[in-house]
């Protein structure tokens, strides 16, 4: 009873996609040392996140692809990334991202 429990919650359908092997090695090479956004540096404790402008699960062949990443913090990979909801998804991160660190740059 506890094994089929335990293979429900770690099925395939509720972890997503299946990624490429070759994913970490490409994330790697395209994080950033701050986030594109809002520009605070990644830590230990905060770390950051690469993400997928368009999702992978939705569209695979652009799952290595560099032009579908931006790096971001966690609190923006959700509000700007996710717009508030890991359901959704913002095509227009990059230039939502050049916006909002345009604004913090020029902030008062």
């Amino acid at each position: 009873m506890i094994i089929r429990w335990l293979k429900s919650i770690f099925s395939e359908r509720q972890l997503g996609a299946m990624r490429s092997s070759r994913w970490a090695s490409v994330r790697r090479l395209h994080i950033k040392d701050f986030c594109e956004c809002c520009g605070i540096k990644g830590t230990l404790l905060k770390p950051l996140e690469v993400h997928h402008i368009l999702p992978f699960n939705k569209f695979p062949h652009l799952e290595l692809e560099p032009t579908n990443f931006i790096t971001v913090c966690r609190t923006c990979h959700l509000l700007l990334a996710h717009l508030g909801s890991f359901k959704s998804y913002n095509k227009d991160i990059k230039e939502d991202a050049q916006v909002l660190k345009s604004k913090i740059e020029l902030r008062p």
